[in-house]
């Protein structure tokens, strides 16, 4: 009977698991009740800790209760009706939505003391209309108009879509901070921009006259001294000048009493781009001391004679891309003023007096922007008044270069040969070599270095000496203590070297220099200054020392 066993089998099997099942399903339901039951305090922790389950003690539970809609007839607040569930712990409507919605003042009108003043209402900001873009069609018709159209103009035509844009945010730039916040700023008298001055000094030399120091007079002394300088500012053309004018009144040494003076300008045409002309001036006034050769009796010396220079050129331009041609002429006036002695004696400077004429060549490469090499010639003659055997013709040589080099060191330097032959047969050729450069190192923003080099043939009224080769060198550091303060240091010497006779003269200065700027226009000053001269000739070296306060006025 195997299929009858087989069904009981069979029937038995489905009885077992029908019966097991819900076994199963309890044994299930108990795991996953002791799982929750292990997890019910962190899940209850994290609940309060982030404000969904209420802290005990609290009145959570009963807004809760409150605030959930479908409970009795409480839907909302509206001050009629009490939320289910009792009490709200003597909270309003309000405060409940505020501490269910977790921002207590979120909402809530804000309440001032008595006295304070309304918080301020920022104003609404206007709306600004397009404009179109600059590259448009559109607003380069605009440009064309004498004036920019606004929205209710007969002309105003709204831009399109496709060029609108909105107006560009103007923003406010920075004041620029002045190098030299103290320097004058000039006045305007038409085209030129002029910066006057005036200065006055009281001092005290101890060797005015420049004699031998077992001689000499000291004597407190006045310095007047005014000047300008001016500067265009013109498209086209240029011109720059600057002129000086000082006289020392000594109180002891009327005899040494003398006047100083240097300036100089120069006018650039731009006739076209590449064709210029220029025209320049100059003028120089020095005097001649006891310590001069030139003077044959210097102890009984009555007066300092003067010596003036007045000249000028006219000169033209034209650059061929990078090399630029240049040939100027000129003319030159110096005078000499007669020597007067305590004796009624006259020395017949004046005799000396000349003109010189010349011209002169010179061209140049710009090899750089800052770096411009270039060589020149010069030929001229001088014609005496009535010294004619001292008549001469003279010619120089040099090649040099202009450069700036980033701004911290600028200038020129040139050398060259000079030689001078004169009329007379007696008086040999005077020549030598010629240096002549100007350098301005700017070590740091407050620190300056000048550098002057000069040569120079002078002439002179020494018997069977054609003149004397000088050479002067100067050296300048002027550094800011503060914007207004400044300190600068000078040195220098100058070398005359007296040709067909044994002299040479070499004199030496170094001083100090300090200025105080209590505003633009006012300036107090103060100096010292050390000379000393050395001569191969006996009984001619002296020393002198030289201390100034002053006050400047410029604009």
């Amino acid at each position: 009977m195997p299929n009858a066993r087989e069904g009981v089998i069979a029937r038995r099997s489905s009885e077992v698991q029908v019966s097991s099942l819900p076994r199963r399903c309890v044994r299930r339901s108990a795991l996953s009740l002791t799982a929750l039951l292990a997890l019910a305090p962190i899940w209850t922790a994290c609940a309060q800790e982030f404000g969904q389950l209420p802290t005990p003690g609290s009145r959570q539970p009963a807004v809760n209760d409150a605030l959930r809609l479908g409970d009795g007839d409480s839907t909302s607040f509206d001050g009629a009706s009490t939320p289910p569930g009792g009490d709200l712990g003597g909270l309003s409507a309000q405060d409940a939505m505020d501490l269910r919605s977790g921002a207590a003042n979120y909402g809530k009108p804000v309440t001032r003391k008595p006295g304070q003043k309304p918080p301020r209402k920022m104003p609404t900001p206007a709306l600004r209309p397009l404009v179109p873009y600059p590259t448009s069609a559109e607003a380069r018709r605009a440009a064309k108009l004498d004036h920019l159209p606004a929205p209710g103009d007969a002309d105003y035509i709204a831009p399109s879509p496709t060029t609108a844009a909105p107006p560009l945010i103007p923003v406010r730039t920075r004041p620029k901070v002045e190098d030299k916040p103290y320097a004058p700023i000039g006045i305007d008298v038409g085209l030129l921009r002029v910066k006057p001055y005036f200065e006055s000094d009281i001092g005290y030399n101890d060797n005015p006259g420049g004699t031998p120091n077992r001689i000499a007079t000291p004597s407190a002394f006045t310095r007047q001294e005014m000047g300008v300088a001016a500067e265009s500012d013109w498209s086209n053309h240029s011109f720059t000048g600057r002129l000086r004018l000082g006289y020392n009144d000594y109180f002891n040494a009327h005899y040494s009493d003398a006047p100083d003076g240097a300036g100089g300008f120069l006018l650039r045409l731009d006739v076209a781009r590449d064709l210029k002309i220029n025209v320049d001036g100059l003028y120089s006034v020095s005097t001649q001391g006891a310590n001069s050769p030139n003077i044959i009796n210097a102890g009984q010396l009555k007066n300092r004679p003067i010596i003036a220079i007045l000249g000028g050129g006219l000169g033209v331009s034209k650059t061929f891309n990078r090399l630029e041609l240049t040939l100027r002429g000129s003319v030159e006036r110096d005078y000499w003023q007669d020597a007067y002695f305590t004796d009624g004696f006259t020395q017949n400077l004046s005799a000396y007096s000349y003109d010189a004429y010349g011209v002169g060549g010179r061209a140049s490469y710009e090899l750089t922007p800052g770096v411009k090499p270039f060589v020149e010639a010069n030929v001229d003659t001088r014609l005496h008044d009535g010294a004619f055997w001292r008549d001469s013709t003279g010619v120089q040589a040099r090649a040099g270069s202009t450069f700036e080099i980033t701004r911290l060191l600028t200038g020129v330097v040139s050398v060259g040969y000079g030689q001078r032959n004169y009329r007379d047969p007696l008086l040999i050729p005077l020549r030598g070599p010629l240096l002549d450069s100007s350098l301005l190192w700017t070590a740091t923003p407050l620190t300056r270095v000048t550098l002057r080099g000069t040569t120079t043939m002078d002439e002179t009224t020494i018997p069977l000496s054609p003149g004397a080769l000088t050479h002067a060198v100067n050296l300048q550091v002027a550094h800011d203590l503060m914007r207004n303060v400044t300190l600068t240091a000078m040195g220098g010497f100058t070398t005359s070297r007296y040709e067909g006779v044994n002299l040479i003269q070499t004199t030496y200065q170094s001083g100090l220099l300090a200025e105080y700027s209590l505003t633009r226009s006012v300036v107090i000053k103060g100096s010292f200054t050390h000379q000393r001269l050395d001569s191969n000739q006996p009984g001619s070296d002296y020393t002198a020392n030289i201390i100034m306060v002053g006050l400047r006025l410029q604009r």
